[in-house]
């Protein structure tokens, strides 16, 4: 599926509505070559603006899934330093320690319900647009801390009233592969939008 075919989708009327499609899991997957990663996010940017346009006036919720976690990492304290503070200033010297923190962090429920909170303080907030989607980005730069599998399964839960559109940059053969390099764990959960 071209960015076009995607875009032409999602304008689609009947499949804006939550309330069709896979009911028990809305989250869908939007698969893309990795080389392509600065374009796809522009296209992120332009097909949101197009959907809230006067003639569809869908609130969009753009969401970078690294750049999330790290907001995260500087609301949560440690002792008188957020975490990502700290991090910080112990990557260096116990840089496989922090490494496995980080992994815990990024896939722990405090961290979702955080995020969940997030989307739904912006749909509060989002007037008389009517919501539709979550963009979900950035798989390929919160790597190795998360996988978009362990996403999905942690955040399967959460989702209710708009769709999940994962966009992830790699390939599927028989598994999803990551950058088309890392065998990802399976997202069959998820409805592929691909060729």
């Amino acid at each position: 599926m071209t960015i076009t075919e995607l875009y032409n989708k999602l304008d689609d009327k009947d499949f804006q509505n939550h309330l069709t499609g896979n009911l028990f899991f809305p989250a869908y997957m939007y698969v893309y070559d990795p080389d392509k990663e600065y374009e796809i996010d522009q296209e992120i940017m332009n097909i949101k603006e197009r959907l809230h346009r006067p003639t569809n006036y869908l609130d969009v919720m753009v969401l970078d899934i690294f750049e999330e976690f790290l907001e995260f990492l500087r609301t949560q304290n440690f002792g008188k330093v957020s975490k990502y503070e700290y991090f910080l200033k112990q990557e260096e010297s116990r840089p496989e320690q922090v490494e496995k923190s980080l992994r815990q962090a990024a896939n722990d429920d405090r961290f979702y319900t955080w995020l969940d909170k997030k989307i739904r303080d912006h749909f509060h907030q989002a007037g008389d647009a009517e919501v539709a989607y979550v963009f979900v980005k950035g798989f390929g730069a919160i790597f190795p801390y998360m996988r978009a599998s362990k996403f999905m399964n942690n955040f399967e839960k959460h989702i209710s009233g708009y769709k999940l559109i994962i966009f992830y940059p790699g390939e599927v053969s028989e598994n999803y592969n990551l950058f088309k390099v890392l065998n990802d764990e399976n997202l069959y959960r998820a409805i592929k939008l691909i060729n």
